[in-house]
């Protein structure tokens, strides 16, 4: 069984009403409960930024591209874009605003190491979702592993096409209990259950576990000039640790 079918399982146990018997303005009411309990982990009362909101992005350049594609999910890039295996050595690659990574480009179209980025939208003829793309400055002059960190975008509804909660297994409870708390919200007409209280606390539980994971630092980036980049690089892929930069 799927998250989908077993959160409405759920939904359909607390409510006393078996899914097959579910009329059409039920069936938009559970929707409305799924969504808004995943709304309300997402986008929770305590302004927690998840870990698992946060996944890594890694692309190959190749020479003469200066565009490539972003994950349907991309909502921005969080700091900079790294260099990863052989070409460590090269700083981290910036973010501008488009229109500044246009006016460059007009001024030097050749190629070399990618030092600047921004983020566009795809061209869209409504066929297909619209995307983001990244571009590149210079534009590549050859094959280059890079590496970034992005905030994922709005979570969409849970379907059978889609029927997986973000977070991994280790969230699923979570996301359930948000969703039934939605529930007694929309269905109870009377006095409510504890499922609020219930949910208050598996929140609070989950946010203190990915909180331990949340890193401290944010990267070598914060606080040091560019150029100190290359000692704390050096020193982290030769010593396996830095005692100053």
């Amino acid at each position: 069984m799927n998250d989908y079918q077993l959160v409405r399982s759920e939904i359909a146990s607390f409510i006393g009403t078996s899914i097959s018997e579910w009329d059409p303005r039920t069936k938009s009411d559970v929707t409305s409960a799924i969504r808004r309990g995943i709304n309300s982990v997402v986008h929770n009362s305590a302004n927690h930024q998840w870990t698992w909101m946060r996944p890594e992005h890694r692309f190959t350049t190749a020479d003469g591209q200066r565009r490539y594609p972003l994950p349907a999910d991309f909502e921005q890039v969080i700091d900079h874009i790294s260099f990863d295996g052989d070409n460590y050595q090269h700083p981290p690659v910036l973010q501008l605003p488009s229109s500044r990574l246009q006016q460059l480009y007009s001024e030097y179209p050749g190629t070399g190491v990618p030092a600047n980025f921004a983020w566009e939208p795809r061209t869209h003829d409504g066929t297909t979702e619209q995307v983001q793309e990244l571009v590149l400055h210079p534009t590549p002059d050859g094959t280059y592993e890079l590496v970034m960190l992005y905030q994922a975008g709005p979570i969409r509804d849970l379907t059978s096409d889609r029927p997986y909660f973000p977070g991994g297994p280790e969230h699923l409870e979570l996301f359930i209990s948000a969703c039934l708390a939605q529930a007694e919200s929309i269905f109870m007409d009377g006095p409510m259950t504890d499922r609020q209280d219930q949910f208050r606390a598996e929140l609070a539980a989950a946010i203190s576990r990915d909180y331990r994971r949340s890193p401290r630092n944010l990267g070598p980036m914060k606080g040091h000039r560019v150029q100190d980049w290359f000692r704390w690089k050096l020193q982290t892929q030769h010593e396996g640790h830095v005692d100053s930069v």
